[in-house]
C-alpha cells in the first residue's frame, strides 16, 4: 500500500498549514520561477489535492516496522533491522512480514538508477568543501524553519532548540555517509544510514502521534510532503545557495546532485509520485513548496536563534570565543543575503552588514571556479582536500559533543 492510498486521518481541507498559492506575496516568486522554468509553475487543483494528501501521509512500510517494535522485547526490533541491513533479510529466520516488506522496497534497485550520476553527485558534494555545510545549515535548515508546522517535530523533541550542535553533527554524519562516492551501494554506510534515518523518523512520528500534543491540522509529523522538501533542501536548494556564492556547475553536475538525492529519497520512503526526477521537476516542486508554505510562528524564531547560537557554544578561551562571534555574524549575514531580511527577522537573526560580504566575494569565487575548470586535476585535488577534512574534523566533533550517530530517537527529550 502506498502512502497516497492510506485512509487520510483528516479532511485535507481542514489543514491550517497550507498557504494560498494565489496570495499577493507569492506573485514575484511565481514570475521568477516562470522565467526559470519557461512555463507557469502554479499548482493546479489536482496538484493541490496531492500536496494536501501528502501532508496527511506517513510512511506505511516504516510505520509498520515501528508498530512491530512495540510487539517485541525492548531493543529486539532494532536488532532485527540492523541484522537485515548488515547481512540481508534472508539472514533472519522467519523474518516478520513488516520487515520483509520494508526490505523488499529498499533492496529493489529502481530501473532509473544511474551509478555514474550517483558518483558525480558525490564528487560535487566533496568538491565544494565547507561551503556546502554553510549552505545546508544557514539556508536549507534555516529556510525550513520558516514553515512553522513543518518544524514542529523538532520543537516537540527538543532536538535543535536544546541540543543544536549535537544534532548538527548527527545530521552531518548522515550527509557525509550518503555523499561518499560508492556510499549508497547496498553494503555501504550511506545506504544503511538512509534506512536508519527513515526508521528514526518513523519512531519519532509514532511517539508524537501518541503524545496527545500533536494537532493533526499541522498534518502528519514528518509527513511525505515535508520529507520531499527535505530532499530539495539537500539538492536544488543546496545548489542554489552555492551558485549564489559564485560556484559554477555544469548541467550534468546539477542533474547528478538531484539524481543522488532522488535515490536517497527513495531509500527514505518518499513516495515516488512526488519525488522529483530531474532538475526541472525539482525546481517546479520547490515553487510548489514555497507557494504553499504555511505561516511562521514563535517556534520558527526559537529554532532559528538556537541554530544561529550554535556557533557560540563550546568555545573555550578568548580567541575561540572571538572566532565564534565572527562565525555567528557571517552565518547570520549569509542567511539574510540568501533568504532576505524579512526571513532573517522572522528567524530572530541580527541585522548585520555581513550580508554584503557574500555577494561581494561571489565574483572572486566565480573567477576561482573558472580557473578550476581550466586546470587539469583541480577537481581531484579539491575532492582530496574535502575527504581529508571529513576524516580529521568530524570524529573530533562527535567526541566533543558526545553525539549519537546511530540515529536512535531519545525518548526522554519529548516534552
Amino acid at each position: 500500500m502506498t502512502a497516497m492510498m492510506q485512509e487520510l486521518p483528516l479532511d485535507p481541507l481542514q489543514l491550517n498549514r497550507v498557504g494560498d498559492p494565489n496570495r499577493a506575496g507569492v506573485r514575484r516568486t511565481r514570475a521568477l520561477f516562470k522565467w526559470i522554468l519557461r512555463s507557469d509553475p502554479q499548482p493546479t487543483e489536482g496538484q493541490m489535492a496531492v500536496i494536501r494528501e501528502s501532508i496527511l501521509s506517513g510512511d506505511p512500510l516504516a510505520d509498520a516496522v515501528v508498530s512491530l517494535y512495540g510487539e517485541l522485547p525492548a531493543g529486539h526490533g532494532r536488532k532485527l533491522l540492523d541484522q537485515a541491513l548488515e547481512q540481508g533479510i534472508d539472514s533472519i529466520d522467519n523474518p516478520p512480514a513488516a520487515l520483509v516488506d520494508l526490505f523488499r522496497q529498499v533492496d529493489h534497485e529502481p530501473i532509473w538508477l544511474d551509478r555514474d550520476l550517483l558518483r558525480l553527485g558525490c564528487e560535487v558534494s566533496y568538491r565544494v568543501g565547507l561551503s556546502g555545510e554553510l549552505v545546508l545549515r544557514n539556508m536549507s535548515l534555516m529556510g525550513g524553519y520558516l514553515a512553522g508546522a513543518a518544524a514542529k517535530p523538532l520543537v516537540f523533541t527538543g532536538q535543535l532548540d536544546r541540543m543544536a550542535n549535537r544534532r548538527l553533527v548527527e545530521t552531518g554524519k548522515f550527509w557525509m555517509d550518503v555523499t561518499t562516492p560508492g556510499g549508497l551501494e547496498r553494503d555501504q554506510e550511506g545506504f544503511k544510514s538512509a534506512v536508519r534515518v527513515r526508521m528514526m523518523h518513523a519512531q519519532v512520528r509514532a511517539m508524537l502521534l501518541k503524545s496527545e500534543k500533536w494537532d493533526m491540522r499541522w498534518g502528519y509529523p514528518l509527513n511525505q510532503w515535508d520529507s520531499m522538501g527535505t530532499i530539495l533542501e539537500f539538492s536544488v536548494i543546496f545548489l542554489t545557495g552555492l551558485r549564489a556564492m559564485g560556484y559554477l556547475f555544469s548541467r550534468r553536475e546539477r542533474e547528478a546532485v538531484v539524481h543522488l538525492w532522488r535515490y536517497v529519497g527513495y531509500l527514505m520512503g518518499v513516495e515516488e509520485r512526488i519525488l522529483p526526477t530531474n532538475e526541472q521537476d525539482s525546481m517546479r516542486a520547490l515553487y510548489h513548496l514555497i507557494a504553499t508554505i504555511g505561516d511562521s510562528d514563535e517556534d520558527s524564531r526559537r529554532l532559528g536563534e538556537a541554530l544561529a547560537n550554535a556557533s557560540l557554544q563550546n568555545r573555550d578561551g578568548w580567541l575561540s570565543k572571538q572566532a565564534g562571534k565572527l562565525e555567528y555574524t557571517l552565518r547570520a549575514g549569509f542567511t539574510r543575503y540568501i533568504l532576505g531580511d524579512e526571513a532573517g527577522d522572522t528567524l530572530g537573526l541580527p541585522r548585520t552588514r555581513a550580508k554584503y560580504f557574500w555577494p561581494a566575494q561571489a565574483p572572486l569565487r566565480a573567477g576561482l571556479e573558472l580557473a578550476r575548470m581550466a586546470t587539469p586535476g583541480a577537481n581531484k585535488a579539491l575532492m582530496w582536500l574535502g575527504e581529508k577534512a571529513r576524516k580529521e574534523q568530524f570524529p573530533k566533533q562527535v567526541k566533543q559533543l558526545k553525539a549519537d550517530t546511530t540515529f536512535t530517537p531519545v525518548k526522554k527529550l519529548f516534552r
